[in-house]
């Protein structure tokens, strides 16, 4: 088995920022379908944030067989509450990355939407939800909207914690690792 280097392979890093691009243009459109009041101009705007979690899951795939392939670099010295937090920050994001497009999917079928992805793909019903029962529709959506809460938090988390790295210890870990 190969050792791990301190970089990750640019696949790795391009997938890296190509994901971290689209999180935040989707904060962006989930934020303002939310905040449209114009039903059509809604729906176009949640349609784009639909095609663009299911742009994401693909890359999240792609970053997970990567992974799983080609072994993380080396952990970063440090105490060991900073690399388990670390750790768990990695994983947490990783899980949420899956978890949102799912909850979305999930939703988006309940409201029996077109599922076509930038009208290349067509993404398949893999259920039919039960006519009479929104259940299921409310827990992927409350999942969905906290997650994403979640998920900004640990964003800004796992940025202030780069930027506490490149700057309070100045030991180049962005530059090293991912650009």
């Amino acid at each position: 088995m190969e050792q791990p280097t301190m970089r990750y392979a640019a696949p790795a890093r391009i997938l890296h920022w190509m994901v971290a691009i689209l999180v935040v243009i989707q904060f962006y459109f989930g934020w303002a379908s939310e905040q449209e009041t114009d039903n059509d101009a809604s729906f176009a705007l949640i349609r784009v944030h639909f095609q663009l979690g299911m742009t994401i899951v693909a890359l999240m795939l792609l970053r997970l067989l990567w992974r799983i392939a080609r072994p993380a670099p080396a952990a970063e010295p440090g105490p060991r509450w900073q690399r388990a937090a670390a750790s768990a920050t990695h994983l947490l994001l990783y899980a949420l990355l899956f978890i949102l497009p799912l909850t979305g999917y999930i939703i988006w079928v309940w409201m029996e939407a077109p599922r076509t992805v930038f009208g290349l793909v067509e993404v398949p019903a893999l259920f039919t939800p039960p006519a009479e029962d929104e259940t299921g529709r409310a827990v992927a959506w409350y999942i969905h909207h906290y997650g994403a809460y979640t998920l900004a938090a640990l964003v800004l988390l796992h940025i202030a914690a780069a930027l506490w790295h490149e700057f309070w210890l100045s030991d180049r870990l962005i530059r090293r690792r991912m650009l």
